[in-house]
């Protein structure tokens, strides 16, 4: 009697551990990563965020923006008190005046087929040998996760200089090619208003114009068409 129990016991426990086993696990979806800084806590990221959302309803997208952050932050986690604004790739967003940014290998960890970069102008207030050492380490960063990197740089500003700006893209550009990363030029699709704003965020009624323009230029000129060749199979089981 008692062996028969303890081998029913036994028959019990190894069907519950097979069923364990033998269960099947959904995939994990693909991903996209879009971190950026203030320009990104604003209106334009906010847009480029709802048109890749639009685009790739089958994808988890995922955006952080941090205020006032340049490469390093990503890798230190500095905290910003400006603002920060976070989309989850459930949908639920996340607003605060002062928060940590979160370090990008954290982030990387839920490994996204594409990263997309948006820092340029704190490059600017950055000492020449951190601007490479940092630029350079995120960038490596990326490429060691498989993750694909896109780089969009800093849009044009009355604040710095059209030399300080122009130093910026040459150092992305450079770093760029070793670590596989593509570099968007900004300066396409945006011309600071002369006057008026505080002559680096877009806002206001002129602001927010510009930068939802910069947005979707951005995105159907430079990005639309990666993401069609990068995510073709998950567009195809949208409409199956």
């Amino acid at each position: 009697m008692i062996s028969s129990a303890l081998n029913l016991l036994s028959f019990s426990v190894i069907a519950k551990e097979s069923g364990i086993h033998t269960k099947k696990i959904a995939p994990a979806k693909p991903s996209v990563l879009l971190i950026g800084d203030s320009h990104t806590v604003g209106v334009f990221g906010h847009a480029l965020t709802h048109l890749l959302t639009e685009t790739l309803p089958n994808v988890a997208i995922t955006t952080v923006a941090s205020c006032g952050s340049d490469p390093k932050w990503w890798l230190e986690g500095k905290p910003t008190n400006c603002g920060f604004w976070q989309r989850r790739a459930d949908g639920v967003e996340i607003e605060e005046h002062k928060a940590y940014t979160p370090k990008l290998d954290t982030l990387l960890r839920s490994k996204p087929k594409l990263t997309l970069v948006a820092l340029g102008s704190n490059i600017i207030l950055m000492n020449e040998e951190e601007r490479v050492t940092y630029t350079q380490a995120l960038m490596a960063m990326i490429e060691k996760k498989s993750s694909r990197c896109i780089w969009i740089g800093p849009p044009d500003s009355r604040k710095f200089s059209v030399a300080e700006i122009g130093a910026v893209y040459s150092l992305l550009k450079t770093l760029a090619k070793p670590h596989h990363c593509q570099v968007i030029d900004s300066r396409k699709y945006t011309l600071y208003p002369s006057i008026g704003g505080d002559g680096l965020h877009y806002g206001g009624k002129e602001g927010t114009v510009i930068a939802l323009h910069w947005a979707e230029k951005l995105f159907s000129h430079d990005i639309k068409p990666i993401l069609l060749k990068s995510f073709s199979h998950e567009r195809e089981n949208k409409k199956n």
